[in-house]
């Protein structure tokens, strides 16, 4: 009898921990880089991503209730958002590393290339109303946080993996924080500045 109540038990606690996060799932399919904004946005702290062989799950802690939410990626693209047990969004290690980004004199332009892991920052003294372009050579998601908290959206996308964003009226240090890198692999990421309406 107790054997019975106890599987029971264990089903009941693995159907609620996969519980489906209803609000969210309008973000099932969108892309990572995208989803992960919007996730920010909605009030969830962004915790980890662990890598499998052909997936990624990221967790993120809901802020005002501290529950743990699991985001299923594959392809690029959000497959799934569920609910997870609590001890899934323990923090196993420190914050990443803040990596200041220089811009040569005369040159609109600056580079990292070389490993990063996920959770570091890159950061960008960038000024009111430029455009800010991120190329990347290899597949990684980010988020870009203005001074004052808020998280751009993309405006424009082009070829070879360029993103286009507006600084708007903020200035300071915008900070570009990795969501997820490929394993093993280093990246190339460049980062461009121009004011007004571009070149």
């Amino acid at each position: 009898m107790t054997l019975v109540f106890s599987a029971l038990t264990l089903v009941t606690t693995q159907v609620k921990a996969q519980t489906p996060a209803s609000s969210l799932q309008d973000l099932v399919g969108v892309r990572g880089s995208g989803g992960e904004m919007e996730l920010k946005r909605r009030g969830y702290e962004y915790i980890k991503t662990e890598k499998s062989a052909t997936d990624s799950y990221s967790y993120w802690r809901e802020t005002s209730t501290g529950k743990c939410l699991t985001v299923r990626t594959s392809d690029g693209r959000y497959q799934s958002l569920v609910y997870a047990p609590a001890f899934d969004c323990r923090v196993a290690q420190s914050s990443g590393r803040r990596i200041t980004i220089n811009f040569p004199s005369g040159s609109h332009c600056g580079t990292y290339a070389g490993r990063i892991n996920t959770g570091d920052t890159f950061l960008l003294n960038l000024a009111r109303e430029q455009q800010l372009i991120i190329e990347q050579s290899t597949p990684h998601d980010y988020t870009v946080q203005a001074p004052n908290g808020e998280y751009l959206e993309v405006i424009q996308t082009f070829p070879n993996d360029q993103n286009q964003y507006w600084t708007g009226n903020q200035f300071g240090n915008f900070q570009i924080e990795v969501a997820s890198v490929p394993q093993g692999r280093p990246i190339d990421i460049k980062f461009c500045a121009y004011s007004g309406e571009g070149e």
